[in-house]
């Protein structure tokens, strides 16, 4: 088939086309002669204080100047024998022509914020439509009529309603339908109801709700919750100033321990120091006593203890034949040995001789004892052990 047969067929289904479109508007005409006026002309409920108005069957509803119909009749289909004309009234702009067979009402209610109306019941409406309808809750309208919020509402009752009088509540960071509704006490398929929102929607923060409850409500369970809030930061700070109360006085329970054990080595410190300068006191004191006797060749007399001991590496050193100031020593002697002090106090050095009361003759110094002995003397007795046993550990008085 060449290229010019092709756009003749082409153009001979067009007009085929353009011919059976054109038998189908003519029979679509002649069923319905008043055009789009007679099936779409929208009915408006009168809400008002009285009674609502009725246009019968066999007239037609009144427009405005703006092609409108007026809100104060309800409009049904017109039947009208007289032909089609051929100019038709225009639709205004804000009403949707309807292509159902019943007449729908508009969604928006005529009524004015804030102004109470009377509202006669319908059939099938609720407390929840109402309150969706006019921008309220069910609360508020049952409060305003004394009637119960679960009541039913009874076809041709009067109802007490005042339009935008609605209590929102604006959600938090972190809160879901379920956590909002439990916490005022109310049913989430309410908040979904009057809200036009899905079980399935996300709330976003901020997004403000309409809640079937009141205001007062609503902000004193805000008010309870913040003061809750208030509280718990309140107790939280108490038991951290009360913890930092129990570690200063924990630090300050430390200091004065401290203090006291400081003041327990100073007391210490001071009362070995006294017993030092006491025993001093008392040294020169017994020193004092000391008596003189120009007769004897002796000048001092004092009282010490004596004890005995011998050339015994047990009781001396590896050298017990060799004593202080490198003095050597060997049984039969008559030599004792001294405390430092007695060699520092007294001068009883190397070579002092000395009289030991309750013994014969006299005695040399020429040994020392150990520093940590006072007042003090070890009297030699060679190797006879048994001897130094003997003697033991005396008092005795010393002459030099």
């Amino acid at each position: 088939m060449s290229r010019k047969h092709a756009i003749v067929l082409g153009v001979a289904f067009a007009v085929f086309v353009a011919g059976i479109f054109l038998s189908l508007v003519r029979s679509k005409s002649a069923q319905n002669p008043t055009g789009v006026i007679k099936e779409f002309v929208p009915s408006i409920q009168k809400v008002s204080t009285n009674e609502p108005t009725h246009t019968p069957s066999n007239t037609s509803p009144e427009y405005n100047s703006s092609g409108a119909a007026s809100p104060l009749h309800e409009s049904k289909p017109m039947k009208s024998s007289t032909p089609p004309k051929t100019e038709t009234t225009p639709l205004p702009s804000d009403v949707t022509p309807n292509t159902s067979s019943e007449h729908q009402p508009i969604e928006e209610p005529l009524f004015e914020e804030g102004v109470l109306i009377i509202h006669r019941v319908a059939s099938g409406e609720s407390l929840l439509g109402l309150a969706k309808k006019y921008r309220t809750t069910g609360y508020q309208i049952a409060k305003r009529n004394m009637i119960h919020e679960d009541a039913q509402l009874h076809v041709g009752q009067e109802l007490e309603i005042i339009p935008g009088e609605e209590a929102t509540y604006q959600v938090q960071k972190g809160e879901g339908l379920i956590e909002i509704a439990h916490r005022f006490g109310v049913d989430p398929q309410d908040i979904l109801a009057l809200n036009d929102i899905k079980s399935n929607d996300i709330l976003h923060v901020g997004q403000k709700l309409i809640m079937p409850v009141s205001q007062k409500k609503i902000d004193t369970i805000l008010e309870e919750i913040a003061e809750a809030k208030r509280q718990k930061e309140l107790e939280r700070k108490n038991h951290y100033q009360q913890k930092f109360l129990t570690r200063l006085k924990l630090q300050q329970n430390a200091r004065a321990k401290a203090a006291r054990l400081r003041a327990q080595k100073e007391a210490q410190a001071r009362k070995q120091a006294q017993a030092k300068r006491e025993k001093d006191r008392r040294l020169r004191q017994a020193r004092q006593k000391f008596k003189y006797t120009s007769s004897s060749k002796y000048q001092h007399k004092m009282r010490v203890v004596a004890t005995a001991y011998t050339s015994h590496r047990s009781q001396t050193d590896r050298t017990p034949f060799l004593a202080a100031w490198n003095n050597r020593i060997r049984p039969g002697m008559k030599i004792i040995a001294v405390s430092p002090d007695l060699i520092r106090k007294y001068g009883l050095t190397n070579g002092v001789r000395v009289k030991i009361g309750g013994l014969p003759g006299t005695y040399v110094v020429r040994d020392k004892m150990n520093k940590r002995l006072h007042n003090h003397i070890d009297i030699y007795m060679g190797t006879n052990r048994r001897r130094a046993l003997r003697w033991g550990r005396r008092r005795v008085v010393m002459y030099w």
